[in-house]
C-alpha cells in the first residue's frame, strides 16, 4: 500500500512537472540531469537569483498552482502513512494531545494548586499551539532532504515539501482543537464566541511556522546536523514558554525573557481566544503577525539564495 502510493505520488508530480517544464515561467530554473553536471554547471546554477526578492516570491509562491492536486495528495498520504497499521487511525490524533494534557495537568496542578478541570484546559490551550510549531519546525528540518529522490527526477518548487510538512501538522491541529473544545464541554467548561477568531490565529501562526520551516529545510541541506539540533532546542523551549504554567509563576526578574520569547506571543494569542475568551488587543494581534512577516522573509531570502545550488547538495 505504501509503495502504491508513493508511486502515485510520483506519477502526479512527473505529470505536473511535464506541464511546468513547457511554461515559459520556469525553464531557467531546470536544471541538466544528473550525468550533464561539470564544475561550469555548478558556478553558474549556484548563483543567486537576480530577481527582486518580491518578484522572485511572487513566482515561487505562484508556481504552486502547478502542483496543487499534488500538495493535497501528499498532504492526505502523509496523514495516512503516519497512523498506518495502527488500530486506532486517526483517533490518535486526538488521544496524543488528550493524554499529554492528563499527564501534565496530573503533575503541574498539584504543584500549582490548581483545580485540575481548568487547569488541563489550560493547559491544553498552550499545549496544542506549540505542538504545531514545534512539529512543524522539527520536520520541516527534513522536508528537502527526504525528498531527494522526487527532486533529482523532476522540477518541483523547493517551497512545495516544506508546505506540505507544516499543512500536514496543521490538519493535526485542526483536529486536536476540536477534541480540546469536546473536552471542555464535556468538563462543563463554557466555550466562547472568540473561538470565531482562531482561522485568523492559525493562519498568523501557519505563516510563522511555514517561514522557519522553510529556512530550517534549506539550512539542513548544507548543515544536516541542524535536523538533530533543533529537536534539542525546540524540547528546552518547552519550558521557556508559559505551556503549563502561568507567566504570573515566573519570578520577576527572569518574567521579561519569558515575555518577550517570541513562541510565547503566539501561545498567549490562542490562550486568550480559548481559554480567557478576550479578543487580544491590536498589539497582541501585529507583534505575532510582525514576527510571520519576518519568519517569511527570512525564509524565501535564504532559499532564494540557494535554490539553484540544493539540487547538487543534495
Amino acid at each position: 500500500m505504501l509503495q502504491k502510493e508513493i508511486n502515485t505520488d510520483s506519477k502526479e508530480l512527473a505529470i505536473l512537472a511535464d506541464q511546468e517544464a513547457l511554461s515559459p515561467v520556469n525553464p531557467h530554473l531546470l536544471v541538466p540531469e544528473h550525468n550533464e553536471i561539470t564544475n561550469d554547471t555548478i558556478d553558474i546554477t549556484a548563483q543567486p537569483s537576480k530577481e527582486s526578492f518580491f518578484v522572485y516570491t511572487w513566482r515561487t509562491v505562484g508556481e504552486l498552482r502547478f502542483v496543487k492536486f499534488a500538495l493535497g495528495s501528499f498532504v492526505i498520504n502523509n496523514l495516512r502513512r503516519r497512523y498506518q497499521r495502527s488500530v486506532l487511525g486517526f483517533a490518535w490524533s486526538l488521544l496524543n494531545p488528550l493524554l499529554m494534557m492528563a499527564v501534565l495537568t496530573a503533575v503541574f496542578s498539584i504543584i500549582f494548586q490548581r483545580d485540575p478541570k481548568t487547569f488541563g484546559v489550560f493547559v491544553f490551550t498552550g499545549l496544542l499551539p506549540w505542538t504545531f510549531i514545534s512539529e512543524s519546525i522539527a520536520g520541516g528540518c527534513s522536508a528537502i532532504t527526504s525528498a531527494e529522490g522526487f527532486m533529482k527526477k523532476v522540477y518541483i518548487p523547493k517551497i512545495f515539501f516544506p508546505l506540505v510538512t507544516v499543512a500536514t501538522e496543521l490538519i493535526n491541529f485542526g483536529l486536536s482543537l476540536i477534541s480540546m473544545m469536546a473536552l471542555a464541554a464535556l468538563l462543563g467548561l463554557q466555550l466562547h464566541w472568540t473561538i470565531l477568531l482562531l482561522p485568523i490565529a492559525m493562519g498568523i501562526t501557519f505563516l510563522f511556522t511555514f517561514g522557519i520551516s522553510l529556512a530550517m529545510a534549506v539550512s539542513t541541506v548544507y548543515f544536516r546536523d541542524i535536523a538533530h539540533l533543533t529537536r534539542v532546542v525546540l524540547s528546552c523551549f518547552f519550558y521557556l514558554i508559559p505551556i503549563v504554567y502561568p507567566l504570573s509563576a515566573v519570578p520577576s526578574k527572569y518574567k521579561i525573557f519569558f515575555e518577550n520569547n517570541p513562541f510565547t506571543f503566539f501561545i498567549n494569542l490562542f490562550r486568550d481566544i480559548l481559554y480567557y475568551g478576550t479578543v487580544p488587543t491590536l498589539k497582541e494581534w501585529l507583534i505575532p503577525l510582525g514576527l510571520a512577516v519576518i519568519a517569511l522573509i527570512v525564509g524565501f531570502s535564504i532559499l532564494r539564495r540557494n535554490e539553484r545550488d540544493i539540487i547538487f547538495r543534495l
